[in-house]
Formats: C-alpha cells, sequence, structure tokens
C-alpha cells in the first residue's frame, strides 16, 4: 500500500481533495475528451524546470550516442541552468531517424544522461555529423498508449524501458495504409504531417463532411487522370534517357522540366484522390465529423486546465495531468492532435465496416472520468528506478497503467495514465 509520502504529490492534481472539476467534451459520437482543472493547492512547478522544446533550452541539446549511431538509446546534455523534461510519446526529429521517447525523463541542469527512444522512421539511417534533435509532436494515442503499456511491462520485469519495436512499425505501417499518408522512409512524422495538412484544409477523415467531394464520378475522374499521368511519366522516362544516350542536352532539360511537372500532378491527383475516396466513404458510413466549432469547443475548455482523458466510443484510453496549467497548455495541441489522428483511424475502419459508434458513448465518457481520476491517483503507486535523474512511480491497478515523474523533492511535473487494454474500437 502507498504512504502518505508516496500520495502526497498525488493530491496536488486530484481534483477531488483539492477543489477541481473535471469538464466533459464530446467532439462526435466516440470521440470525447475530459479535461481536469486543478483547485487552489494544486498545480505549481519551480521555475527552474522546463519542458524539452522550450525556446530558452538552447543549450540542452539530444543526439545521436555515437558518430555510427544507435536505435534504442539517444544521449541528452543539459548546458542550460534548468531541469527539463522529456515526455513519454514525445517525437523528436532529426539525427540519422526520427524517434519517439519511451518514458518521462528529467535531466538535470548540468548532466548527462541516455534517453530510451524507438524509431519511428524505419527506412533512414543517415544525417549530418553533430545533428540535434527537435521536438517534432507527440504519437499518435493508439501507438503511445500500446508503447506505454510494453514499457511499463518491461519495468516491472525488470528489463528497462524497452518498447516492442516490430509493434511500433507495424502500427505506423497501417496508420498510413489506412489513412493514405505514404513515407518513402516509413516516416510517423511525414504522415502525420500529411493529415495534419488535410484536416486544415477541410479534407482530412475527421474533418470531412458527408457527400462532399466523394462523388462516384468525380473518383473515376480522378482514377482516369492519375492512370495518364502515370503513364506520361513512363514515356518521358524513356525520352530522357534516349537523350542521354545520344547527348541531346537542350532536350534532356526539357524533359526533365516536364518530368518534374508531371510528378508534381501524380502527387496532387494521388492526395486528391485519397480526399474524394475519403470523403465517400466517411460520408457512407455515418460516422460523425468533427466540425470546427467543436475542436473550437474543446481548445476552449482546454484553457486553465493540469489535463486531459481521451475517450474512444465510451471506453478511456490513456490521459496526461501536467504540474500546471501552462505546462499543460504548451502540450495540448500536440495531446489533441494525437488524439485527433487515432481518430481518424477509427473513422476510417467504422466507414469501411459500416460499424455505428455507441450513442450513450459520450454518457460512459463522462461518468468514468471521475472514478479513473480518483482510481488513478489514489491508487498504490510504487517507486520504479527513474530513467535518469527525479523520481518516478508506477500504479498498481487491475484496469489501469500509470506512470508519475516528480522532481528530486517529490513535487510532482507529470502524470500518465492509460488503460491495461485496447479498447474494442481500435482492435484490428
Amino acid at each position: 500500500m502507498p504512504t502518505e509520502t508516496q500520495r502526497s504529490p498525488l493530491d496536488l492534481l486530484n481534483p477531488d481533495m483539492n477543489g477541481g472539476r473535471l469538464s466533459a467534451v464530446n467532439l462526435v459520437p466516440g470521440l470525447d475528451f475530459v479535461f481536469i482543472y486543478g483547485g487552489n493547492g494544486g498545480g505549481s512547478t519551480t521555475p527552474k524546470v522546463r519542458l524539452f522544446g522550450d525556446p530558452l533550452l538552447e543549450a540542452f541539446k539530444v543526439e545521436e550516442i555515437s558518430s555510427s549511431g544507435t536505435v534504442p538509446f539517444l544521449r541528452a546534455t543539459n548546458d542550460t541552468t534548468f531541469d527539463v523534461v522529456l515526455i513519454a510519446g514525445q517525437l523528436v526529429k532529426g539525427g540519422k531517424q526520427n524517434r519517439g521517447i519511451n518514458t518521462d525523463i528529467l535531466v538535470c541542469s548540468g548532466k548527462t544522461a541516455e534517453i530510451p527512444v524507438t524509431c519511428v522512421e524505419q527506412g533512414r539511417w543517415n544525417g549530418g555529423a553533430g545533428s540535434r534533435f527537435q521536438h517534432g509532436g507527440v504519437e499518435p494515442i493508439s501507438i503511445r498508449s500500446g508503447k506505454f503499456r510494453g514499457v511499463s511491462a518491461a519495468r516491472r520485469e525488470s528489463r528497462g524501458f524497452c518498447a516492442d519495436q516490430g509493434g511500433v512499425w507495424s502500427e505506423i505501417a497501417h496508420m498510413s495504409r489506412s489513412l493514405q499518408a505514404p513515407s518513402d522512409s516509413s516516416d510517423l512524422l511525414s504522415s502525420l504531417e500529411q493529415i495534419k495538412s488535410r484536416r486544415g484544409s477541410g479534407t482530412s477523415a475527421t474533418t470531412v463532411h458527408p457527400g462532399i467531394g466523394g462523388g462516384i464520378a468525380h473518383i473515376d475522374h480522378l482514377e482516369r487522370r492519375l492512370a495518364e499521368a502515370q503513364g506520361e511519366s513512363m514515356q518521358l522516362l524513356d525520352l530522357i534517357r534516349l537523350c542521354i544516350q545520344d547527348d541531346m542536352v537542350d532536350a534532356l532539360a526539357e524533359n526533365r522540366r516536364r518530368l518534374d511537372r508531371v510528378l508534381r500532378e501524380i502527387q496532387a491527383l494521388r492526395v486528391d484522390l485519397a480526399r474524394a475516396r475519403d470523403a465517400r466513404r466517411i460520408g457512407s458510413s455515418g460516422v460523425a465529423a468533427v466540425t470546427h466549432e467543436q475542436l473550437t469547443k474543446a481548445d476552449n475548455a482546454a484553457a486553465g486546465a493540469l489535463g486531459m482523458l481521451a475517450f474512444f466510443n465510451g471506453e478511456f484510453l490513456a490521459g496526461d495531468l501536467f504540474a500546471n496549467p501552462e505546462w499543460f497548455a504548451k502540450f495540448y495541441g500536440d495531446l489533441r492532435d494525437s488524439a485527433l489522428m487515432t481518430w481518424d483511424m477509427v473513422a476510417m475502419r467504422s466507414a469501411e465496416t459500416g460499424r455505428q459508434m455507441d450513442p450513450q458513448s459520450g454518457a460512459k465518457a463522462n461518468a468514468a472520468a471521475r472514478s479513473i481520476v480518483n482510481d488513478a491517483l489514489r491508487g498504490a503507486w510504487n517507486d520504479r528506478p527513474a530513467a535518469a535523474h527525479g523520481r518516478a512511480q508506477m500504479l498498481e491497478h487491475p484496469y489501469l497503467e500509470g506512470a508519475l515523474l516528480s522532481d528530486d523533492g517529490g513535487a510532482p511535473l507529470h502524470v500518465l495514465v492509460g488503460s491495461k487494454r485496447t479498447p474494442e474500437i481500435l482492435r484490428a
């Protein structure tokens, strides 16, 4: 059983203990965010601590372990005057390949630490010497929560902070195929940028409205034009080979310009076709679209919150609580996009299978949120070795996973809570 010393940092983030509250926002049937607010007694960190990605951390470096590099670890060097926190599921871009961080880590001022990571870019292993990693967002919540469960199991078995690399690659491949967001290097960040770009233009699975741009005639037209453009590109490749063979410099330059134009058209047609197919599938499935109004409602509800829980079709998946509202505000956009990207995949799969969302999912999420917070923050939290500095604790609970990172003095920095089982709507 936990001692009072173990529980007291958690009480600072517990709405029932500090006069805070919960607020649920139903974005669409099947997708719910529940925001957690602290009361007068909670939510403060020392000014000495910053989150990775903060512009004040220019002297904080995350780099490959050596010139040859190693996949499962990076090195963090903290030459700033701040302690720096890296969050589980945070994506770092750069180096020889992009990675995702496996666990919460505190790197104290003046210290170095090895950072356990998982590759999220299977097809690249190159980069300039000394290339630093930058913050690149947060893994889609389905990938992040699956990694969390795997790392928690490894920690209980004293196997360090390792994740299932093959499982992560498989999930990335599944998501890129499902959402038609391919990458030449199987790069999660590239796929996510494509999905976010579509969402920004109103054509992703979560924002497209039934019937817009998805007619069969329109899809047929795009498919025909794509086939024509691909044929034209093959003809131009043959001409370029002949020009090279016969040393026809002017003709070579002209055909290369034509090929560049056709290749750009092919890429645009592929995007348009993906959008049209998305619209057709979503429109015929009855899966509701996340509207700008609902996203705005969620964004407004996030103001002043300490954290957020995400529910899919009424089942809890994962959530984050930060030490103060400013920290959560910095991470909220990435966490929101993390959940929306997974929702894109859920919506596409439901469209393909004709599956409907539970009309009571919002009420179920709202009812479950308080018990989840109470179970997690009042549960049996036991000390575990930290990846670097600070204090790490894990939740022992039959249904929930939990990880708490505190500073050297015991003040809470970040709590990550997740389900020990994958919600049924996310299972293949």
